[in-house]
C-alpha cells in the first residue's frame, strides 16, 4: 500500500463502521428535571435532574430491549445506575411506556446540610411513558423512579424516588 492509502484507510474504516452503526442500532440521550424525594436527613421533596443514555439491542416486534445507563443528580443525592431497559411502542397511540430494573450506587450525606460523605449500593426501579413530538425528538411525559433497596441512614432505611419530565434525542 501507498503511504497516501495508508492515511485514508483509517477515514474509510470509520466512515463504513459508523454507517453501519447507524443502520443497526438506537442510541438515545436523555436529559430531565423534576423532583426527588430522597428522605436523606428527614427532607422532603428538592429539585432533580436525570442525564443519561440508552442502546437498543434487540427488538420483537412493538417491544424494544436496550441497556440503560443514568446519572440521578439532586441537591441530596447523586446516584449512577445501569441496567435493562423494556419499552413498549403503542400501534394505536403514539406513546411508549417503558420499564427499568437499575442498579449501581448513590452517594448521599449522613449529617443534616453536610457534604455527600456515604456512598452505597442502591438499584431502582424506573417505569415513565414517552412520546415522539419531532422525528427523532422524544418529549419524556414521566420518569418515575422507586428506590427499592434503600439506602441506610444510621439505623433507618431510607426509599429515595424521583418525579421528572425531559427531552430523548434518537440517533
Amino acid at each position: 500500500m501507498t503511504k497516501r492509502c495508508l492515511q485514508i484507510l483509517p477515514l474509510v474504516v470509520i466512515l463504513l463502521f459508523s454507517t453501519k452503526l447507524h443502520g443497526q442500532a438506537k442510541l438515545a440521550i436523555y436529559g430531565t428535571v423534576g423532583s426527588e424525594k430522597t428522605e436523606v436527613n428527614n427532607q422532603g421533596w428538592s429539585t432533580a435532574g436525570t442525564f443519561g443514555l440508552y442502546y437498543d439491542l434487540a427488538h420483537l416486534g412493538p417491544i424494544a430491549i436496550s441497556a440503560d445507563a443514568r446519572g440521578d443528580l439532586s441537591g441530596n443525592m447523586n446516584s449512577g445506575l445501569f441496567g435493562p431497559r423494556i419499552a413498549v411502542a403503542l400501534p394505536v397511540f403514539p406513546l411508549k411506556p417503558y420499564f427499568e430494573v437499575l442498579g449501581g450506587f448513590s452517594s448521599y450525606s449522613t449529617q443534616n446540610g453536610g457534604a455527600k460523605n456515604t456512598t452505597s449500593g442502591n438499584y431502582r426501579w424506573v417505569g415513565g411513558i414517552d412520546t415522539t413530538i419531532l422525528p427523532h425528538i422524544d418529549w419524556r411525559i414521566a420518569d418515575y423512579s422507586y428506590s427499592g433497596g434503600g439506602i441506610t441512614q444510621g439505623s433507618v432505611t431510607r426509599h429515595p424516588q424521583s418525579l421528572t419530565t425531559g427531552i430523548v434525542v434518537r440517533f
